[in-house]
């Protein structure tokens, strides 16, 4: 059995949900009666997973001794977090040597892997956007508190920042479809 990489959407629409369960070979929802369940190689998979810190899969040389201790719980899923940062750090030009990597140590260790993905904002702060976008505070604005003073949180009325992050997420959902 080839093990799959499981996709979490923080926003998950009705759209992506239907799309994703005409693959069977793709992990998705199906709902029965009242009941939605997450099928996983055509069969329900209930997750047994551990979620790792915010920065602990960033480093590849740091997960490779972390694969073996987490195989060794019992346990069928990690839950990582996979921040904008890293797979795209100039815009327009993706880096998936980290997430192939994870995948593959996730395969290795005969795990399942969930990304969680952080983004524009996290707990209420913006730490995981790429520092082209931290830097460009025109094209990229920030929440203004009363005062009228900005703080280091992208606004959720910036059309540009709502592309951008959307844009970099289809390219890392691509990546993992196809994967």
């Amino acid at each position: 059995m080839q093990l799959r990489t499981l996709i979490v959407i923080t926003l998950l629409s009705i759209p992506s949900l239907s799309v994703r369960a005409q693959s069977p070979g793709i992990p998705h929802l199906e709902k029965h009666g009242s009941a939605t369940q997450l099928v996983v190689d055509g069969k329900p998979f209930l997750i047994l997973g551990a979620e790792l810190l915010n920065s602990s899969s960033s480093s590849l040389d740091y997960m490779e001794p972390v694969w073996p201790r987490l195989a060794a719980i019992p346990l069928n899923t990690v839950l990582t977090p996979l921040s904008w940062e890293l797979i795209e750090p100039e815009e327009g030009k993706f880096d998936f040597t980290l997430v192939d990597g994870l995948i593959q140590g996730a395969r290795q260790n005969h795990l399942h892997i969930v990304f969680l993905w952080l983004a524009s904002w996290k707990n209420g702060m913006s730490s995981y956007p790429p520092l082209w976008v931290k830097k460009d505070t025109r094209r990229f604005p920030r929440v203004m508190v009363k005062d009228g003073e900005p703080v280091e949180v992208l606004s959720p009325l910036g059309k540009e920042s709502m592309a951008a992050d959307a844009r970099a997420f289809a390219f890392l959902r691509y990546r993992l479809l196809t994967s």
